[in-house]
């Protein structure tokens, strides 16, 4: 029974499948990174080549020494001694051309790699930005391309350069001949000084490129972060030419890293090339009186001029192949995933003029959730009118925004505006007739200008101060230590909670949509800033077709149209009297905030929308 168990040929199966994954990702990578660098690595592999040959003329010229001393001929000392020079000072220039020029090569196709697999999550879908941590995407770009810069230059360093190049044992040395070793290690702290010079000046770049490294994270996260304002306001675009700016600072710093480091081996190597030409020289006297053998002198230059180090990094280069493939396959699955929500072939633009929305048995679920957030959930909202949706956490109001400007696609239904299905339309003009304002205010790292000028990028000064005067914000603006060009600093954290709203609610005014989107505005304010961003939203909301999520519910008494949500659907509909007068579930959610309980009151705490 034992003989005939399948389990072996499974193993064998896998291992084959797995091997030729591998071949086809390396094939891939090769052809759409490697291959159209070819010139620049023509011109890598001649430098490489050169140094190669020039190291392998190594033992010729050893070779010849050892001749000339067997025949005694001293009166060639000092061409031998020349060639020594010349070689090792011809292998140092190719030794820094070579390592500049592969580093550049690969760095270069790294730096392309974050920018494309950054534009490509600006054009995912907000619902695959939102299911994974900003910190898993943000590692993507940066530890997972860093594998992989790491495989090619040791494709490019170890298994070609390095399998040439032999470096002397020291111990070896020391054993052979400690007087000749004395040489070289009198020869070698003259390098002391520059070496030092240099890895101060690799220190300050390596601070520098650390900054900016935490900068470029800073900033990958601060975007990855804010998706939902990015796909809302179009600024995919302005969001990628930042993070091209940073990647291309850091691209610079480490390049300067590159040659700093590149200096110091070809200079220990001209320092080399001086202390083989004394061992010889060492090596003559001493032959000629006696003290040593020409044995000696043999066994002493094959160990300076042995390989070690080479051969190690050959053993592993394999690990560093595969955990490369294995970045670069995380890497693709990146790039590869294309996002659903697109337009259709025939989409047209979406003219909006009534900016009246309607929504017809919509029905939503979240990917892995197992319910429907949203179901069955019909409304008609005329142009120009308030609507306010509210109900207690998790009923599904924040869904609905999010499927307005399509931010998610709904599942079952339809949603129109102005009679136009919205996934006929293209996203472009969609999302240019919305504008969205919520709790968790979304502000970059910049100034008070550029913040409010993302609702219309290329938009003036005077057009920036009226919407800032407009969300009464121009006086607190003023009142800052440099105006509308003061940095806010990151996610606006040096200003207040009323501050930051009214900054988003300035750029929505500036945006000045037909549909405005309010999720939670003004829930998290205190009273005074609660009060000045109300008045504001009141001017603001006045002949603009109005969606408003709120759970303070003094906020939304004035609402045209009051929506009570539960378990995804419209529970009741009608004006705030009216629904105090049903006595159902508006009326408990107004008991349980301590709010009016009857109509006759309710006229007494009635606030503007």
């Amino acid at each position: 029974m034992a003989s005939v168990a399948p389990a072996p040929p499974k193993p064998a199966s896998k291992n084959l499948s797995l091997d030729a994954q591998k071949r086809g990702l390396l094939k891939r990578f090769t052809r759409e990174w490697i291959a159209p660098r070819w010139r620049q690595l023509v011109v890598a592999f001649v430098l490489t080549a050169l140094l190669a040959a020039i190291t392998g003329a190594y033992p010729m010229i050893i070779k010849a020494s050892f001749d000339m001393l067997m025949a005694e001929e001293t009166g060639s000392l000092g061409i031998v001694l020349g060639a020594i020079i010349g070689a090792t000072m011809l292998r140092s220039m190719l030794l820094y051309l070579q390592t500049v020029q592969t580093n550049r090569v690969v760095m270069r196709m790294t730096t392309d790699m974050q920018r494309v697999g950054f534009a490509h999550l600006m054009t995912s879908d907000f619902g695959r930005l939102s299911r994974e941590t900003p910190g898993r995407l943000v590692s993507k770009l940066t530890n997972d391309i860093g594998f992989v810069q790491t495989a090619v230059q040791a494709a490019l360093n170890t298994a070609v350069r390095d399998a040439l190049m032999i470096v002397a044992l020291v111990a070896s040395m020391i054993y052979l001949d400690w007087m000749m070793s004395l040489i070289v290690l009198c020869v070698y702290p003259i390098a002391a000084l520059p070496v030092a010079n240099l890895s101060q000046k690799l220190r300050r770049v390596a601070k520098q490129t650390q900054n900016e490294l935490g900068d470029m994270t800073s900033l990958l996260t601060e975007k990855l972060s804010s998706a939902r304002l990015i796909k809302s306001y179009q600024l995919e675009n302005y969001a990628s030419d930042q993070l091209n700016k940073s990647f291309e600072h850091v691209f610079k710093l480490k390049m300067k890293a590159v040659i700093n480091r590149a200096r110091i081996d070809p200079l220990l190597e001209a320092l080399g090339g001086l202390a083989i030409a004394g061992v010889i020289a060492l090596a003559y006297w001493r032959i000629a009186n006696g003290i040593s053998t020409v044995g000696d002198f043999m066994g002493f230059i094959t160990a300076l001029l042995m390989a070690s180090q080479p051969i190690r990094a050959l053993g592993t280069l394999s690990g560093r192949i595969n955990e490369g493939l294995a970045a670069a396959e995380s890497y693709y699955e990146l790039v590869d995933e294309k996002p659903t929500i697109v337009d259709k072939a025939d989409a047209k633009p979406l003219a909006i003029s009534k900016a009246a929305i309607s929504f017809r048995n919509v029905g939503f679920g979240y990917a892995g959730s197992g319910a429907q957030a949203v179901s069955n959930f019909t409304l008609d909202i005329p142009g120009g009118a308030t609507v306010a949706l509210v109900g207690r956490s998790g009923a599904g109001k924040s869904t609905v925004l999010n499927l307005v400007p399509r931010l998610f696609d709904v599942e079952t239904g339809a949603i129109a505006i102005d009679g136009h299905d919205i996934r006929d339309v293209t996203l472009q003009s969609l999302r240019n007739g919305i504008s969205i304002v919520s709790q968790d205010v979304t502000l970059f790292d910049d100034t008070i200008a550029a913040n409010i000028a993302l609702g219309r990028l290329g938009a003036g000064m005077g057009d920036i101060a009226e919407a800032a005067k407009a969300a009464a914000a121009h006086e607190f603006i003023l009142a800052q230590p440099d105006g509308y060009a003061t940095e806010i600093g990151d996610r606006g954290l040096r200003l207040s909670g009323g501050q930051r709203q009214r900054l988003a609610l300035a750029r929505a005014i500036l945006k000045n949509a037909p549909i405005l989107l309010l999720d939670e505005a003004t829930s998290a304010l205190d009273t005074e800033s609660e009060r000045l961003v109300q008045e504001a939203l009141a001017r603001f909301t006045r002949n603009r077709t109005t969606l408003v999520i709120a759970h303070r519910l003094s906020t939304v008494q004035n609402a045209d149209i009051i929506c009570v949500m539960d378990d995804g659907q419209i529970v009741e509909t009608g004006t705030h009297m009216e629904l105090l007068g049903l006595d159902g579930h508006y009326a408990r959610l107004v008991r349980s905030q301590a709010l009016v309980a009857t109509p006759a009151d309710a006229e007494s705490v009635r606030e503007p929308v």
